[in-house]
């Protein structure tokens, strides 16, 4: 869940915020004259946004060459996969 809360509030009860966001895994936005200027989040929450980030960012050249290889027919059905590679 984000909460949004003025930059004023959050330097008040910063530490119980800090303790909060590390143990809710959400996010804060923060705020100066009505607008979000900053948001905070935990380690581990920004730690997995990088992660996805990384991840789609090195595959996306992958799912196009796939997905245009699947519009010519260049594909393997499971059952032609499970015989070429189920040898008994």
């Amino acid at each position: 869940m984000t909460q949004t809360i003025p930059v004023t509030e959050a330097r008040r009860i910063l530490l119980s915020l800090v303790d909060e966001i590390n143990d809710a895994y959400t996010r804060v936005d923060l705020t100066k004259n009505g607008r979000i200027k900053a948001t905070l989040v935990s380690p581990e929450y920004l730690d997995s946004l990088e992660e996805t980030i990384y991840s789609l960012k090195n595959s996306l050249g992958d799912i196009k060459l796939s997905e245009k290889e699947l519009k010519k027919g260049k594909f393997l059905t499971l059952e032609e996969i499970k015989k070429k590679y189920n040898k008994k």
